[in-house]
């Protein structure tokens, strides 16, 4: 993704017109990155738009050193770790209705198969409770570890580590049930 540094001076000066070019040339990346972690797209354009506020806002300390895409991704994800902490006391209250529904299966972890495009895995990853998908999404998508997760959400490394299985689990007992179905519509 490439930015016309005259289009970051002009946004830095409030024109609305450089704002919203900018805003629609960063859409596709910030949109990727917010769907991720929200189950429709109405929470992921809510938060994706207040995470371009906050890009707008500090654009002034945005330094060229380092590529812009990686800035305002960073900006983006922090802007989704606020809203998990905002929701973490709904979390905290749900997450005992969560754990009643695990379904246990072999430890297997989630391969990718052939058959699989990456839209039908990210509806998968949707799917999830919102505390795992979110760990998951942080762990096996964006990098980061079980300490930072840890840190940045303020649960313990054991509890990141236990949603990342959790995860693991959930998503493979998805795929093999998918699985069945598909088998099952091609033997009719």
């Amino acid at each position: 993704m490439e930015i016309n540094e005259d289009i970051l001076k002009r946004c830095g000066k409030n024109d609305r017109k450089a704002q919203y070019e900018l805003y629609r040339v960063c859409y596709p990346l910030l949109m990727s990155i917010c769907s991720r972690y929200h189950q429709n797209e109405i929470d992921s354009r809510a938060v994706l738009n207040e995470g371009f506020l906050k890009i707008i806002l500090n654009l002034s300390k945005y330094s060229t050193q380092v590529p812009f895409n990686f800035w305002i991704r960073r900006i983006m994800l922090n802007t989704i770790i606020d809203h998990f902490r905002k929701e973490k006391n709904y979390i905290t209250n749900t997450a005992h209705a969560e754990h009643a529904d695990l379904q246990v299966v072999g430890g297997q972890d989630v391969t990718l198969r052939d058959n699989y495009d990456a839209e039908a895995l990210l509806d998968l990853v949707r799917r999830l409770p919102k505390a795992t998908g979110t760990v998951f999404n942080m762990f096996a998508i964006d990098g980061y570890s079980h300490f930072e997760i840890s840190k940045l959400l303020g649960i313990s490394e054991g509890t990141s580590k236990w949603h990342t299985s959790e995860a693991r689990k959930k998503l493979s007992a998805m795929l093999k049930e998918e699985e069945r179905f598909t088998l099952k519509l091609k033997s009719q």
